[in-house]
């Protein structure tokens, strides 16, 4: 730590780059994955079919012909991909799924860190702002949550948006309560890439920019300048993500799909407190784990600034909104919230972003504090900072050993006819494992035909489930033995009887659908039972092909303009900069 300030942005990088090795080592060197939920095949079977849209000359994705039953599910509509979209890439240069994966997860790390470490400059301030930026993006980045989301739900774009979460907010600070006239840029990046890998992170954040506004406000801080800035940080945002919020709007809007589950998980404070404790992140979001170090610090933290009475502004403000913040999220009513849009959180448990980056900065605020008033040493600080990165490694080490070095792991036992599933992918049978075991819509009961959905207790089950064939045909009202096949990404019925006046197929209609008939003519498509059904005319084949929407296109377009841009435009600077 003590050489922290000798360091260029590069080495900086290095470092993060090094530690998101060696936090990931256990796993680096099994080179296999666990199906530890439904979300591990879910996200890799993305990865498969964005590949496979790579192979067929279809580079950016939209329905799906290879995984989740072949029947055109539009997955990448409703599910933001950005990051999974250089997994693919890296799968596609490869052929080696896993360590694509494996690749990803330290290139994420390293970007966050190195991220979050860029937003804690952006808050932090004196001497000591580059020692707290650096720490703090560590120990939230590495936190166990971290590495119980990769162990649990394999690539989940949720943990981008938890790992993003202080970035985005540091940006927005500094618009509002500093005089930072740059932070906009920064903000609008950061903004896209989290809107385009998870919708719920997204509303989180929302949530939070809104309180901020509002105290913007109150605190009379507002000028034309800043608020100049934050209309072009939402802009910038909305431009760079505009290739995945348009179709996601127009679907939802258009396609009368089902919405969320309306279910809402407490989340227990003395659980959170024993997780904690253990070091270890759970399965699901009924805690809030933020790991030894950051629960115990925050007590000795907050008992000795009780006992010294020394409270800066900044200590106030970081303590009283963590305060705050324990008490809305854990004792919240759950009833009221289900009947509110916010149900479609489905957990408490998934506003931890809010939790643990209060109490990382109240942890690293206030040891730097104790430090500032003579009641720390500074080799005293920095071994305390260094056993807070210590005791997360261990907590992640732990993860991926009981994971992937014991029998004694605790993961999902998924069948089918009785027949057990493997429990573990590799490079050599993923794409075995992805067609055979895991090829049937698991978990793409969402955003289908609303009638075709029904809810119980609030918890959404499609017409047809793991056990049925997702290829199944109606002709005239009655279940068919025809069955729908493709190639690449043209699906196809074919030997229709000539008295089939209606063919309902098993995809939801989306807006982009068109069906030709045995000459090349265009046939009807309806929506019938939340399914696609076309009217072949006496056509004894069917022909569907999906065709991104004008606003999609478009969309796509403004997307790219707007990144080649800021790229135009940076490399402007820097050659500006350089002559200068």
């Amino acid at each position: 730590m003590h050489n922290i300030k000798k360091l260029t942005g590069w080495q900086l990088i290095l470092v993060f780059m090094l530690l998101a090795i060696i936090f990931l080592t256990p796993q680096l060197l099994k080179q296999t994955m666990y199906i530890n939920s439904w979300d591990v095949p879910f996200h890799l079977s993305r990865v498969y079919e964005i590949t496979k849209g790579f192979e067929n000359g279809q580079w950016l994705p939209d329905v799906s012909a290879y995984t989740f039953g072949e029947n055109g599910y539009g997955v990448n509509f409703f599910y933001g991909y950005s990051f999974t979209y250089l997994v693919s890439l890296i799968y596609f240069l490869t052929h080696q799924a896993v360590t694509a994966v494996l690749v990803s997860y330290v290139i994420l790390l390293t970007l966050a860190m190195s991220i979050n470490y860029y937003a804690g400059s952006l808050f932090f301030k004196g001497v000591y702002a580059r020692l707290k930026s650096v720490v703090f993006s560590i120990l939230y980045v590495l936190a166990p949550v971290t590495f119980g989301e990769i162990k649990v739900r394999g690539l989940p774009g949720e943990l981008i948006g938890i790992l993003l979460f202080p970035a985005v907010v540091a940006a927005f600070y500094s618009i509002m309560f500093t005089e930072n006239r740059k932070s906009w840029i920064f903000a609008g990046l950061v903004t896209a890439i989290t809107v385009t890998n998870h919708v719920l992170s997204t509303l989180l954040l929302i949530i939070i920019l809104v309180v901020m506004f509002v105290i913007f406000l109150y605190q009379k801080q507002i000028s034309r300048a800043k608020i100049s800035q934050l209309i072009k940080a939402g802009i910038l945002s909305l431009l760079l993500s505009a290739f995945y919020i348009v179709p996601l709007a127009q679907h939802l809007l258009m396609d009368h799909v089902a919405g969320a589950n309306k279910i809402w998980g407490t989340v227990s404070i003395w659980d959170s407190v024993a997780a904690s404790l253990n070091n270890q992140a759970t399965l699901n979001w009924t805690v809030i784990p933020v790991g030894v170090f950051v629960f115990i610090m925050s007590i000795v933290v907050l008992l000795g600034l009780l006992y010294l009475k020394s409270f800066s502004n900044q200590m106030k403000r970081i303590g009283g909104w963590l305060g705050v913040s324990i008490v809305i999220i854990f004792y919240t009513p759950t009833d009221i919230l289900m009947r509110t849009p916010l149900h479609v959180f489905q957990m408490m448990g998934r506003f931890y972003p809010i939790i643990m980056m209060l109490a990382v900065l109240f942890v690293v605020e206030g040891l730097v504090h104790f430090y500032e008033i003579g009641l720390l040493r500074f080799k005293t600080l920095n071994l305390v900072f260094g056993v807070g990165i210590l005791l997360a490694l261990l907590s992640a080490w732990r993860m991926q050993a009981t994971t992937y070095y014991t029998a004694n792991n605790d993961i999902a036992n998924y069948q089918k006819n009785n027949r057990p599933f493997p429990k573990t992918v590799s490079n050599k049978n993923f794409v075995y494992q992805i067609t055979h075991y895991y090829q049937l819509p698991l978990g793409s009961k969402d955003y289908l035909g609303k009638e075709r959905v029904r809810f119980v207790n609030g918890y959404q089950f499609a017409s047809w489930g793991d056990t049925k064939d997702a290829t199944q045909i109606y002709v005239n009202g009655k279940l068919s033995s025809l069955k729908l096949t493709h190639q690449g990404y043209t699906f196809n019925v074919e030997n229709l009887p000539t008295s089939a006046a209606q063919v309902r197929l098993p995809m939801t209609n989306y807006e982009g659908w068109q069906a030709t008939g045995s000459h090349g003519q265009n046939l009807p498509i309806e929506t019938v039972k939340g399914k696609l059904a076309v009217t072949p005319q006496g056509s004894r084949t069917i022909k569907l092909k999906y065709h991104k929407t004008l606003y999609h296109r478009l969309a796509i377009w403004v997307s790219g303009l707007t990144l080649v841009g800021m790229l135009l435009g940076s490399l402007v600077v820097r050659i500006k900069n350089k002559r200068n």
